[in-house]
């Protein structure tokens, strides 16, 4: 079902006031919050006990998460990047050998090469997400391509991932707009705080 025009409408608004509000900060306030967001990101359980998990490689104006996937190789789990294919799902995770494997791929965004080894979304076992703006419901405002929610179905279906959303903490807002089908995710966390998502039944904590 396509969602209400006020539905899309207010997404739109609210896609458009995030991204003047990343493109605001500093190259250099973006390096600290992402230090900081690594430290949250590296102290969570669930990244600590993990085999494998999926990060993601921050454009320009995303907050950057390479800091904690950096620990968390060096304990030994195997980290994998996103790759957008034109399958289903559309995006698929995986293995490099160093960031010098990474190539400009589906907009210009750094990804790994289609040779490089490839990982199951159903045997990842947390799996990070960008966006635009979450909440503490569990709700995530993407860039519009639906790539994510493929991978949150299939997970939710098949897989065990844990699925957890970064983003500066002034994406965290009291009530992201969501749709029948958009995805829904375990954490958020942001440079301030860990949120434990109330629509997985958990409660937040800073």
């Amino acid at each position: 079902m396509a969602p209400a025009p006020s539905l899309v409408e207010e997404k739109r608004a609210l896609r458009r006031a995030m991204i003047d509000r990343r493109g605001a900060l500093t190259a250099e306030e973006r390096a600290d919050l992402s230090r900081t967001a690594s430290l949250q990101l590296a102290r969570l359980p669930e990244l600590a006990t993990a085999r494998a998990v999926a990060g993601f490689v921050a454009t320009a104006v995303e907050i950057d998460p390479g800091q904690a996937l950096a620990e968390v190789s060096r304990r030994g789990a195997t980290v994998v990047y996103p790759r957008v294919t034109a399958g289903q799902p559309r995006l698929r995770f995986h293995r490099i050998e160093s960031a010098a494997d990474l190539k400009p791929g589906a907009y210009g965004i750094l990804e790994p090469p289609e040779t490089s080894p490839e990982v199951a979304a159903r045997d990842l076992d947390v799996i990070l997400v960008p966006g635009l703006a979450f909440d503490q419901e569990g709700h995530r405002l993407g860039y519009g391509g639906g790539y994510y929610d493929e991978v949150a179905e299939l997970v939710r279906r098949q897989g065990r991932a844990l699925l957890v959303g970064v983003g500066f903490d002034f994406q965290l807002i009291d009530r992201c707009p969501a749709a029948e089908g958009d995805m829904d995710i375990d954490r958020v966390v942001t440079d301030a705080r860990v949120v434990h998502c109330r629509a997985r039944g958990i409660e937040s904590y800073s």
